[in-house]
């Protein structure tokens, strides 16, 4: 490249942009773990596994949380590894203003070099768009490659064989225009330079044509980037003979394997690989009725019979229920959406969940056994979750993306405020209740220290089929016999209108059920089981099932459960309603204009799924 080649594409270039892009847009874990690759001050400096020990899912946007972080590391002799990595990382958070100093401490070589000249063309803080436009020499020997230059350039020096690019009327030769910076009534233009740039033009193409003893090929394109058509250059109206070159034609010669196929389609027929795609795309845009495109495979297959020996979870059932073809997708294939990580302005609601839900346990171990949940004042609720909410303030930070300082603590005090709902809702259920937060069951291990109402390493079997379950249960009341316990499950997401009237909500809802039976195994000696759905978002009362009603739902989610697994064994997990859903993670995975693909199918994945269809359509 004549010109040279863009800064970006070197190594020397992606250390400068590493160093702009935490020193511009602010520290987090994946820019400064980049730029420590990348710097050659810090890769000498730092060992290479100096961030073993942190979360990949914390944020880390602030210097406060890295000084915490790195504190307990050290190197192999016991150095502290903060004392390298701080003083760079509190330049790095004072921003463009440090920019000179990180350049001189950070970098070395050419990549300091390519600081300076980005600093040179612009200031600090449009150091990423003067890396853009930034270009080096390039170091390859123009006598073995191909060059790549301006028609002027390459006037001094003609080639062999030579090809003229954009040869149309709006690119060359250029017409004479009048410079915004040097306009013609204050320094003409021909005062500086005795040929006009359409002169200089024709000039390069008369001399380039005409070299002996070279070959000059020819190209203009017929129409412009938006589609209008493009006159050919008034350099050539003489002597020279068109030939139309269509994008679709079969090329003389084959650039790579893909165009090589690409011209013999009946070669690429032939190819195991190219008839898979045919068939599928077939099957996905043609056929009506279930495919093994479709989520079809043998039957017992192994991935699918090791997915089902593993413990299952409340949320993949309702997965399996409601979603066969994603259950295989995530348990038996392993697939799983990438989590991006960025400083949020807000958090995800399955995060701000699980904050609620952890201020919820903390508060509660604080007030139990003394003076107990049941019997706690109001004074002492908020205390609690006072000293939680500190808690988690501190600690979150080191494990995962939070937003900014002010909206963290505003995001903090809205789920102390629902989470106190949580605590406050609550109706008598008898003097000496214990109250238990986070109750895991079906653990493969016991955590030291934690005292729950029952040994959580018991397996829990259900169905027919033997299903092992575990999870976690948000909150457990238990009466000092043992003869009632009350469940909770806390929702923070909005409650529906028709609350009351919810059971199973088409298999969406399993909580409740998954919960009661499990309580049943582990406390054989409870007669009276309440579950309950908590909403937090409103004052109103719980949703609870209890007796009869409680009894029928966990029998309905055993047969459909059993029913469900059936169908995976003998080889069929075909999209249901949750596929098509807005919150689903693997729509990706799904054909491409979804509905369209939903309208043709669905009636043949309701026949192949009609065992599981009447559980969709239940209160």
């Amino acid at each position: 490249m004549v010109c040279g080649v863009s800064a970006l594409s070197t190594r020397a270039g992606q250390a400068c942009a590493a160093l702009a892009d935490v020193m511009i847009n602010g520290l987090s874990q994946d820019r400064v773990r980049r730029l420590s690759l990348l710097s050659p001050f810090l890769s000498e400096a730092l060992p290479a596994d100096w961030m073993k020990g942190i979360p990949t899912e914390a944020g880390l946007f602030e210097p406060e949380h890295w000084a915490r972080s790195l504190e307990p590391l050290t190197r192999a002799d016991g150095s502290s590894i903060a004392a390298t990595i701080m003083p760079v990382l509190r330049d790095l958070d004072a921003g463009p203003e440090a920019a000179v100093k990180l350049g001189e401490t950070l970098l070395r070589g050419k990549s300091l070099g390519v600081w300076r000249e980005a600093l040179r063309l612009g200031p600090a803080s449009a150091m990423e768009m003067s890396l853009t436009t930034l270009r080096i020499a390039d170091e390859s020997d123009p006598a073995n490659n191909v060059v790549w230059a301006k028609a002027a350039d390459l006037v001094g020096a003609p080639r062999k064989h030579m090809r003229l690019l954009g040869l149309s009327s709006r690119s060359w030769p250029r017409a004479d225009s009048v410079d915004p910076l040097l306009p013609d009534h204050v320094l003409s233009e021909r005062d500086l330079v005795d040929l006009s740039r359409l002169e200089r033009d024709r000039l390069a193409y008369e001399i380039l044509v005409s070299h002996p003893g070279s070959c000059a090929s020819l190209s203009r394109s017929r129409r412009a980037a938006e589609g209008a058509f493009l006159a050919r250059s008034a350099l050539l109206q003489r002597q020279v003979t068109e030939r139309s070159l269509p994008r679709t034609r079969t090329p003389d010669h084959a650039f790579s394997q893909g165009d090589r196929l690409l011209a013999r389609i009946d070669d690429a027929l032939k190819l195991p690989r190219i008839q898979g795609v045919v068939s599928c795309w077939t099957d996905w845009t043609i056929r009506l009725e279930p495919t093994p495109h479709d989520g079809g495979f043998r039957k017992d297959h192994p991935a699918v019979v090791r997915a089902l020996s593993m413990p299952q979870s409340a949320t993949s059932l309702r997965r399996l229920l409601r979603d066969p073809l994603g259950f295989v997708w995530l348990r038996a294939l392993g697939m799983t959406a990438p989590e991006l990580a960025v400083e949020p302005l807000q958090l995800d609601p399955v995060t701000f969940g699980d904050l609620v839900h952890e201020l919820l346990r903390l508060a509660i171990e604080r007030i139990e056994p003394t003076p107990g949940l049941v019997g706690a004042t109001p004074e002492e609720i908020d205390e609690a979750l006072g000293a939680a909410a500190g808690d988690i303030a501190e600690r979150w930070p080191l494990t995962q993306a939070v937003p900014p300082r002010l909206l963290w603590l505003d995001t903090i005090e809205e789920a102390r405020r629902r989470a106190r709902r949580g605590l406050t809702i609550d109706e008598r259920f008898g003097p000496g209740t214990r109250s238990f937060s986070e109750v895991p069951f079906g653990s493969s291990r016991s955590a030291e220290g934690r005292i729950d109402p029952w040994d959580e390493c018991q397996e829990v079997m259900i169905g027919q089929s033997g299903i092992r379950l575990k999870g976690r249960i948000d909150r457990v009341d238990v009466k000092p016999d043992r003869r009632g316990v009350r469940m909770s499950d806390y929702k923070t997401g909005t409650t529906p209108r028709n609350l009351r009237e919810v059971t199973l909500d088409g298999g969406a809802e399993l909580q409740r059920a998954l919960y009661a039976i499990t309580i049943r195994q582990l406390i054989p000696e409870a007669s009276t089981i309440i579950a309950r759905l908590v909403y937090l978002d409103t004052m109103g009362p719980a949703a609870a099932l209890d007796a009869d009603t409680l009894e029928h739902a966990e029998q309905t989610v055993l047969r459909y459960i059993d029913i469900a697994v059936d169908g995976l064994k003998s080889g069929a997990a075909y999209a249901g309603p949750d596929a098509f859903a807005g919150y689903n993670d693997l729509r990706i995975a799904l054909p491409a204009a979804l509905d369209r693909y939903r309208g043709r199918k669905l009636e043949g994945f309701n026949a192949a799924q009609q065992q599981l269809v009447p559980l969709w359509a239940e209160p």
